[in-house]
């Protein structure tokens, strides 16, 4: 299936310039070309990388196979849709788009066109989030922390779609339970909408997650605690290093630590584990992800419905703050 590696980059931006250098160096896809609303920089990077500069998105979208979209949420829908409608594959950064409503229409369009179309929800193929996946048992409260220093680049969205989604995706993907009840407050700081966001999640199995959203902040964090039934994972997204806790019944000549919980309570040992934490890029193996699932017919490892799931939670996030 050949012809489905070419691909054509829209949106030149920070990430897109990210997007543009791994699919240039990624021997997968074949890049056929990029485009951008402004030329004279579409130009310039097209004669960097020796690829052809789309005059227009109609003919980025009719010279390819798969497009690569990594412009403002606000114009996701539209670029989206054309191309779906052209039978295009489709990978989006996320926000899918920038309404839940866009975001099912979207979903319609890819079900009747058959086409593969994929979220950028890149923390999912963080190799920190990657080495915790097998202490994930029966999570009972998870804390989050996204700190980031002021940018004006997202701020055309609330922090809750602009950087709180990445969490309440990896959220949903570990607690697969609906959702019994949200809380939020949110303060507006610089923006039209909120900077600073603490929700609370409770799931209808009892789980219950305290996520924070802050772009207004000093220093950058990305920080995810997972309590489980049985162990606890620390996970910091920004520095990649993921610890675990593990507590079981105490071994005899354990040489772990060994704590007494109580008159005729068995003794505990807690167990420290630091699981090794793969040097991988998480752009280029979700670029990966989606040329695979294209190639194989396989469902997208973060679909529209997927996408969508979050998008649910996040406008009832955005909802409770406006209450």
């Amino acid at each position: 299936m050949a012809s489905q590696n070419r691909i054509a980059l829209i949106g030149l931006g920070y990430l897109g310039k990210i997007h543009l250098k791994l699919l240039f160096e990624n021997t997968d896809w074949r890049l056929v070309g990029v485009y951008d609303i402004d030329q004279n920089l579409c130009r310039q990077l097209s004669e960097h990388y020796n690829v052809k500069s789309f005059s227009s998105l109609y003919e980025a979208i009719e010279s390819t196979d798969a497009i690569d979209i990594v412009t403002p949420s606000n114009t996701h829908f539209d670029i989206a849709r054309q191309a779906i409608i052209a039978g295009k594959h489709v990978f989006i950064e996320k926000p899918l788009t920038a309404t839940l409503k866009e975001a099912k229409l979207l979903q319609s369009l890819v079900t009747e066109a058959h086409v593969c179309l994929q979220v950028g929800h890149v923390e999912r193929f963080n190799p920190a989030f990657i080495a915790a996946q097998p202490y994930f048992n029966e999570p009972r409260f998870i804390e989050v922390h996204r700190l980031a220093q002021y940018n004006p680049r997202g701020t055309d969205v609330s922090v809750v779609l602009d950087l709180m989604l990445h969490d309440i995706d990896l959220l949903m993907s570990i607690v697969p339970y609906n959702i019994k009840k949200i809380n939020a407050v949110g303060s507006k700081l610089v923006s039209h909408s909120a900077d600073i966001v603490n929700c609370r999640i409770e799931f209808e199995n009892g789980c219950v997650a305290n996520l924070t959203a802050n772009r207004m902040a000093f220093k950058n964090v990305r920080k995810f605690r997972v309590f489980n039934k049985d162990n606890f994972v620390s996970i910091n997204l920004l520095d990649k290093v993921t610890e675990a806790i593990r507590i079981q019944n105490a071994t005899t000549n354990s040489k772990n630590l060994i704590i007494e919980t109580g008159k005729s309570m068995p003794k505990k040992e807690v167990i420290f584990e630091h699981p090794i934490i793969l040097p991988t890029n998480a752009i280029k193996e979700e670029l990966l992800a989606f040329y695979t699932s294209i190639n194989s017919d396989r469902k997208s490892i973060i679909s529209a419905v997927d996408a969508i799931k979050s998008l649910e939670v996040a406008e009832e996030i955005e909802e409770k703050i406006k209450n």
